[in-house]
């Protein structure tokens, strides 16, 4: 008798074809989703162009916040101006490396904020002015200057190469007493950064984000925005964020030309939040700090006038500190 086994083995086999192109399937998807999220990984860290900034979205050229804590006041008064070529090339300091990043011939923006905390038995006043393009943020020079505690002024030079660092401190208690130019102590040091390495053609500072997020929309920050940050001796990469709407208080006045109106209200406030990473996996990252603020940093937006009205995070020593507008003026 002749018996065929022909289809017999075909269905026995089919079984196993299937149990083996499964496994080759999931093979293939351990090995790709690596690949996959380093992609994504690396696409969510590429640095903005800044290619949708419109400086005439910005309505203000002055804030000021107030905080207060069990034992300190803070004060922050925020200044947005414009500087042209001529008065720039007096204020610039020079680089021994590096090409220097200089303005476009319309001029420079400078935002100058002051904040002076008043704690118990001690005054401390921090200024922090930097100099950019109001079109792409990149800046040109930055200056942090501290008075009352560890007396020092930094000026950043900004270059194709680094940052390059000069800084001016007092020698004793009498240089204390006098203003920062005729403090006799100085160090210099430079800063190096690969453009290329990074993908960070073009670098900030942390205060201009209030200018950048002013001129943009918030609906730009849905998924995040990453931007370059000179954050004191390195290049970071800032995370900018859209987070769940929150509804705080207003109590403010608003300063347009002649007219002084105050605003006392309930909104609901578009949040953002800031969020530091570093631009290497193998080098830390410095607390990334926004007129002092560290940590979980949020900012509240007045969707209305597209305005800053609350800064949140930590203030070294001092824990969670909020920031509250209390003057607005407009341009």
């Amino acid at each position: 008798m002749h018996l065929s086994y022909g289809p017999t083995r075909y269905m026995l086999a089919q079984p196993s074809q299937i149990r083996w192109l499964i496994f080759f399937l999931i093979l293939l998807i351990a090995l790709v989703s690596p690949f996959a999220s380093v992609a994504a990984d690396n696409t969510r860290k590429k640095p903005l162009l800044f290619e949708s900034v419109d400086k005439n979205n910005v309505t203000w050229k002055h804030l000021s916040f107030k905080g207060e804590e069990l034992f300190a006041e803070f004060d922050v008064d925020v200044e947005l101006m414009s500087q042209t070529l001529a008065e720039i090339n007096t204020t610039f300091i020079s680089s021994p490396q590096g090409t220097l990043i200089n303005a476009p011939e319309s001029g420079a923006y400078v935002i100058n904020t002051k904040t002076s905390i008043n704690a118990l038995f001690q005054k401390v006043e921090l200024q922090n002015v930097a100099w950019f393009d109001p079109g792409t943020l990149s800046t040109m020079q930055y200056i942090r200057q501290r008075t009352g505690l560890n007396d020092t002024k930094k000026t950043y030079r900004f270059t194709d190469k680094g940052v390059f660092r000069f800084t001016r401190l007092p020698l004793d208690k009498h240089e204390a007493s006098q203003v920062p130019k005729k403090w006799s102590g100085t160090m210099e040091k430079f800063y190096s950064y690969s453009p290329a390495k990074t993908g960070c053609m073009g670098i900030t500072v942390p205060m201009p984000i209030i200018y950048y997020i002013s001129a943009s929309k918030i609906s730009d920050f849905e998924k995040p925005v990453t931007i370059c940050v000179f954050n004191k001796k390195r290049v970071i990469y800032l995370d900018i964020q859209k987070e769940s709407v929150e509804s705080i208080q207003l109590n403010h006045i608003e300063i347009k030309g002649k007219k002084i109106a105050r605003r006392n209200t309930s909104i609901v406030a578009e949040v953002l939040s800031l969020k530091a990473r570093s631009t290497a996996p193998d080098k830390k990252t410095d607390n990334f700090t926004l007129v002092g603020l560290q940590g979980n940093i949020k900012i509240y937006i007045d969707p209305e006038k597209r305005i800053p009205v609350q800064l949140k995070g930590d203030y070294k020593g001092f824990g969670k500190i909020k920031l509250i507008l209390r003057k607005m003026v407009y341009q």
